[in-house]
């Protein structure tokens, strides 16, 4: 449908046009709300959406402490009040002791030593400075069967370690050495969790290299890999439960002793590994 405009009729009213446009801008009005161009300003602000963890995925809290390492907390005081006969079978526990590890678990509301150790408690009869009580944590996600790597020592230009295998026991000499513990999760029930942590020597140049995965061969940037299955141990652990993993004092140039103790006998510091199941994730199915 079309509309005819007089000529004479529009030039009539364009004066008074001009004027209410006039006052409009003037006086402060907008033909445009300013709420409509506040909108468009954020509609085009780039965004992003916040992350969505998966129900399932049981969460991890990390930490570790470094401590001098004749501290009497690393001690028979701690090791009182952890419980390493549960944690693990008699046997695992014998060949991870065999080469230098111990491990324990405590339970959501931790002993006296592992608060201190965690400074969840002040312990004021020592007078040792923050740099002796270095506390460092992350967090970690794992869907169930998802690998992650927990780096359990910084890099040390060559080690020399026995490996106790059964009756025997190997020497090894590494270059460009890191102790690693590969780690997965599973869920099992209601508050439940089992956290498989294989113990790995990193070692030598980092290169492109072959790497099987499950979903066949792929190149990867890394270094070689000597994974050690028979030190392997699993922990069943509930919610708020903590494991500790260290090195044994009495087995020097053991793996153990690659992996958590530094520095000369003048003044080495041995690392401590803490692991707290902080979410044990959500079961599907039926359940």
């Amino acid at each position: 449908m079309f509309v005819l405009v007089d000529n004479a009729a529009l030039r009539r009213w364009l004066p008074l046009l001009a004027v209410l446009v006039g006052l409009c801008v003037f006086g402060g009005c907008s033909l445009f709300p300013a709420a409509d161009l506040s909108k468009n300003v954020r509609l085009n602000r780039p965004s992003l959406p916040p992350i969505q963890t998966a129900a399932d995925s049981v969460q991890l809290e990390v930490f570790f402490v470094d401590r001098p390492a004749d501290d009497p907390l690393l001690g028979p005081s701690l090791w009182r009040e952890i419980d390493q006969i549960a944690a693990i079978p008699a046997e695992t526990r014998q060949v991870l002791h065999e080469n230098g590890f111990l491990v324990g678990l405590a339970g959501s509301s931790p002993p006296l030593a592992v608060q201190t150790l965690l400074n969840l408690v002040t312990d004021y009869s020592s007078s040792e400075t923050s740099s002796n009580k270095l506390m460092v944590g992350l967090r970690k996600l794992l869907p169930p069967g998802i690998e992650t790597e927990v780096q359990a020592s910084n890099p040390i230009e060559k080690c020399h370690v026995n490996i106790a295998d059964g009756q025997r026991t190997k020497p090894r000499d590494y270059d460009n050495v890191r102790g690693m513990f590969r780690v997965k999760s599973a869920r099992l029930r209601d508050g439940w969790v089992r956290i498989d942590f294989q113990p790995e020597i990193h070692h030598g140049d980092m290169k492109v290299r072959t790497t099987s995965t499950p979903e066949g061969w792929i190149y990867q940037n890394r270094q070689n890999v000597d994974v050690r299955h028979a030190q392997q141990f699993s922990l069943t652990m509930n919610v708020g439960e903590i494991a500790i993993i260290t090195a044994a004092q009495d087995n020097p140039e053991s793996m153990g002793d690659l992996f958590f103790r530094r520095g000369d006998d003048a003044g080495k510091t041995q690392r401590l590994l803490i692991v707290r199941v902080a979410d044990g994730g959500q079961l599907s199915g039926a359940y």
